[in-house]
């Protein structure tokens, strides 16, 4: 018996993006508002920041990361200098 598997790549960054968009608009209204106007950025792996940061052992130990300030979190106003919320992929 042959493995489907065999003949199967792994999507590409453009792929990925295309993927994570679709399902983002498949989401219901009231989650997409919430999300506003973070960007979503898909890459191969996280910065070595990240990586120090969250002392993970590989680069593979992340599949995703939200950097900022949650809803909850915020007050009515950004602070000064703070940078703008974003989703990792």
């Amino acid at each position: 018996m042959t493995n489907p598997w065999t003949d199967r790549a792994a999507p590409s960054l453009d792929d990925f993006e295309q993927i994570a968009a679709a399902a983002f608009s498949a989401l219901p209204s009231e989650f997409r508002e919430l999300a506003g106007n973070v960007p979503c950025a898909v890459v191969d792996f996280p910065d070595e920041e990240t990586l120090r940061e969250m002392e993970l052992e590989s680069e593979f130990d992340i599949l995703g990361l939200f950097r900022g300030v949650g809803l909850p979190q915020g007050g009515a106003t950004p602070f000064t200098g703070q940078m703008p919320n974003m989703v990792w992929l």
